[in-house]
């Protein structure tokens, strides 16, 4: 394998979908070199409304950086898909939170996914020289 796949307990119980990671269908995170792939992520609670939802993920996402060592300053790339366009404005909003100053490269498509009632997910690229 090219990289090193981030895992833990910590984020086994914080995914929407810990037998994933469990069974080894499913890798939080790679690290190759000096870069981070955060996988795509849901949100555990999908009654939640997508401020909600947003929030979850972010949460999740700012985990994983953290076992790898990383932070979201260091996130060069993101991608959000999102099932409704109504909804950007709210995703917005939450990614403004999460990325106050110079916010990374990012991608937004509005797209069906395959667990339903999810109104959104993202991944990230983190990038840290001494990484």
């Amino acid at each position: 394998m090219a990289g090193t796949v981030i895992r833990s307990t910590a984020l086994e119980e914080a995914h929407a979908h810990p037998e994933m990671i469990r069974s080894g269908a499913f890798s939080p995170g790679m690290k190759a070199g000096p870069f981070l792939y955060v996988s795509g992520c849901i949100a555990e609670d999908l009654t939640q409304d997508m401020t909600g939802q947003a929030r979850q993920e972010f949460g999740y996402v700012e985990l994983v950086l953290q076992e790898a060592g990383y932070t979201l300053a260091d996130v060069v790339k993101l991608q959000a898909f999102i099932t409704d366009a109504a909804n950007y404005g709210a995703y917005s909003a939450v990614r403004k939170e999460y990325f106050r100053q110079d916010p990374p490269a990012s991608t937004a498509v509005v797209t069906g996914l395959l667990i339903p009632d999810a109104l959104l997910e993202i991944d990230v690229v983190a990038y840290k020289a001494d990484g």
